[in-house]
């Protein structure tokens, strides 16, 4: 059986939304976090499931539906370790934001099972542009062009515990420096860097210097399931999604 965490410690712009954590944000009344929590609670050797987020917050929303909540304070990388911890395990995780709506069940399979074939220490989801905006043409997103083709990123992860544990330092540098080009051109290298923005990256030379940086078998998985990288982070989303949930 393979556990589940749940990040739920981004908050929404309450000037529209009027809720505290996005994650509470309600679409056909349901929350966005109880569409993930229930497509996993459906897919195929999900174990326990526990939440990071603040739990006078969330509680009253997800208590019973869940394993566990763990109060979240601190960065990203700070509450997935207080997932991790919580497991206290050297085994895979799955890792997963609480605001994909889209998510199901068939998506996580599909997702999982690519990652065991892969064997990685951190498997992460990508989908290719042409497919995400022939299904979903109203939901906007960052795409990145490299060899195989233009992608955008997913928002569930799988992880070895016992690996992530050991390259903590790193792992928490390259966070920090996820939205700054010219901090991650230091981490990854000048060159790398140039070749990301020319498009002549390829998928393997990233998995090559996530190793070399974090001594991690990092592996890309190509997902015909858009609905894993689809989150919602701003009002149209909100719109467009609904529509699509509403059907």
């Amino acid at each position: 059986m393979l556990n589940a965490i749940i990040l739920a410690g981004s908050q929404s712009d309450e000037s529209w939304s009027g809720f505290k954590n996005k994650c509470l944000i309600e679409i056909n009344k349901k929350t966005l976090i109880e569409y993930v929590i229930d497509a996993l609670k459906n897919a195929d050797d999900i174990g326990k499931i526990v939440v990071v987020g603040p739990k006078d917050d969330i509680a009253d929303a997800i208590l019973g539906k869940v394993d566990d909540i763990i109060d979240s304070k601190g960065s990203i990388v700070e509450n997935l370790m207080k997932g991790i911890s919580y497991f206290d395990s050297e085994e895979h995780l799955l890792v997963c934001s609480s605001d994909i709506p889209l998510l199901t069940p068939a998506t996580i399979n599909d997702f999982v099972n690519k990652c065991k074939e892969a064997k990685g220490d951190f498997c992460y989801p990508v989908v290719e542009k042409s497919l995400n905006i022939k299904l979903y043409p109203e939901l906007e997103r960052t795409y990145v062009k490299v060899k195989e083709g233009t992608f955008t990123g997913g928002n569930v992860f799988y992880i070895k515990s016992a690996v992530i544990r050991s390259s903590l330092p790193l792992i928490e540098k390259l966070v920090d420096s996820r939205k700054n080009p010219l901090k991650m051109a230091r981490v990854f290298g000048f060159w790398f860097f140039i070749k990301l923005l020319l498009g002549k990256l390829s998928i393997e030379d990233a998995e090559k210097k996530v190793f070399n940086i974090l001594n991690i078998k990092a592996k890309c998985i190509i997902s015909e399931h858009p609905e894993i990288a689809n989150d919602v982070d701003k009002l149209n989303d909100v719109i467009a999604v609904n529509a699509y949930l509403s059907k």
